[in-house]
């Protein structure tokens, strides 16, 4: 009678450890995949704040560092994307605080995917993309940040959230960013 109590003590013990493994090995392959999944975008949203790309890879590393920590405490995380975004947005801020000087974007050839087509078709399509460039270079940093987020695909509340202001000025940031850019694309 003793021996079954101690051996089903030990069973529980092991199928607790197991389950406990197996949780881990789903969070640590969760977090995996979110990384895959979203790193080129936060790396290419910290270059938008201005971070060197020396220690945007960095930054990126360490948002999802938080991300694994926070979901190991068990902590309910309701929009993953848009929580990343902000970590990512308080780590560049603070890391960009902590410089001597502001550098703008760099542009990330790598992440614009240019048609296939003749030599003619790709200059103009890289003296299109360049102009681009140079017209989001000209919009004031919350413009710059909100239009990034939404086309990252992040709702009006989540950018909000991200960028610590109302969905207000959300709107009105985007309106501003698409007229200057209109203007730009007209003149």
């Amino acid at each position: 009678m003793v021996f079954s109590f101690i051996d089903r003590r030990r069973r529980f013990r092991l199928a607790t450890d197991t389950f406990a493994i197996l949780e881990r090995m789903t969070l640590d392959e969760e977090v995996e995949r979110l990384y895959e999944d979203t790193r080129a975008a936060i790396r290419a949203y910290l270059l938008c704040l201005g971070i060197s790309t020396s220690q945007a890879p960095e930054l990126t590393q360490e948002t999802f560092l938080r991300l694994y920590q926070t979901m190991r405490k068990g902590e309910t995380i309701e929009n993953v994307r848009a929580w990343l975004f902000r970590v990512a947005h308080n780590l560049g801020v603070a890391a960009r605080a902590k410089e001597w000087h502001f550098s703008g974007p760099e542009p990330d050839w790598e992440r614009m995917k240019l048609p296939a087509g003749s030599p003619e078709q790709m200059l103009i399509e890289r003296e299109r993309l360049a102009n681009v460039q140079a017209a989001i270079l000209q919009l004031s940093p919350q413009q710059k940040n909100c239009l990034y987020l939404r086309a990252e695909g992040l709702r009006y509340r989540e950018i909000a959230g991200v960028l610590g202001i109302s969905i207000s000025a959300v709107g009105e940031f985007l309106r501003r960013a698409v007229e200057k850019l209109g203007e730009r694309d007209h003149g």
